[in-house]
């Protein structure tokens, strides 16, 4: 390759390069730092932000300890800071989703929240009016959200295996067997998730709003552990993460994956403790978190590049 070509690229490369790479948020008491709930006994753990969504520019936290949603900015400024209406006295707060009303907006309409200690999904919009609160008797451990233009959103149970489909209003739709696999909501409100077959391996699987299903590819990678989809992108590219054969729970594989699903890239990390959602994906990157609970509050909460 010339030198020529070369510089081309590289100057490509910086041109394309999101502004936001250098987030880093403090804890502390104020404002605009994150909270963190030390360990009360020698079993428990640091209570901290336990999910983040990239949106355009703008990084979004669940600020699990303060009991809000909060945005930053491409340079780490507070944006909007938005208090969970209709919390109990006590909360575990453990996932968000923020529902878009077009394919190119970059702003959320409402915001969702799923609460696991009384099993609580709390819907309210940006000026924090709650616009429905649902006490789900019939789910055990609510884990995962996420939401699609029109209002539908899934619930993730560890717990039961399964995925609870809700309507717009709130109402219980139906229940699809899940294999805490994670799951995504992708542009064209369709739900993308990752099955598992004995001696066979793994298998993409894509799900109509209504529940029919429009797609199942064999990925493969039966040696491969835990899987979990963590983002779909509009050109149908994918994100896969699993832990490898070897079965160490703090390191990783994340595959992208192309719209046939072909392996496009690899990456190995390590993923933080504590954190439930710590992998996030803009338009063009990936992004992990780089924090460690049980250190905070000396050290801040930074963002790796993958």
């Amino acid at each position: 390759m010339s030198r020529v070509i070369a510089a081309a690229l590289v100057m490509t490369m910086m041109v394309l390069a999101p502004a936001f790479a250098n987030w880093e948020l403090p804890f502390g008491k104020e404002v605009a730092a994150v909270g963190i709930t030390a360990p009360v006994g020698a079993e428990d753990f640091p209570v901290g932000p336990a999910s983040y969504r990239i949106v355009g520019d703008n990084l979004w936290v669940l600020d699990s300890a303060k009991g809000r949603v909060l945005c930053f900015d491409a340079a780490s400024k507070l944006l909007k800071e938005i208090a969970i209406p209709g919390l109990p006295e006590k909360y575990i707060l453990d996932d968000f989703a923020m529902q878009f009303t077009g394919k190119d907006a970059d702003q959320p309409s409402a915001i969702i929240v799923i609460e696991a200690m009384d099993r609580l999904i709390i819907k309210f919009s940006l000026d924090g009016k709650q616009l429905f609160k649902v006490k789900s008797d019939s789910l055990i451990q609510l884990d995962e959200v996420d939401i699609d233009s029109t209002g539908q959103f899934y619930v993730g149970d560890y717990a039961k295996s399964l995925l609870a489909v809700f309507s717009a209003d709130g109402k219980m739709l139906r229940e699809i067997s899940w294999q805490s696999s994670g799951f995504v909501v992708d542009s064209d409100n369709n739900l993308n998730m990752i099955n598992y077959v004995d001696e066979v391996g793994h298998f993409y699987v894509k799900l109509a709003a209504d529940g029919q299903e429009l797609v199942r590819v064999k990925l493969g990678l039966p040696e491969m552990q835990n899987p979990r989809i963590w983002h779909v992108n509009s050109k149908g590219e994918f994100l896969v993460s699993f832990i490898p054969p070897e079965g160490d729970p703090s390191s990783q594989a994340l595959y992208t994956y192309s719209a046939k699903c072909e392996i496009l890239k690899k990456v190995v990390f390590k993923n933080p403790y504590y954190v439930k959602r710590y992998l996030t994906a803009g338009k063009e990157s990936a992004w992990l978190v780089d924090a460690d609970y049980n250190k905070a509050p000396d050290q801040p909460i930074k963002f790796k590049q993958l």
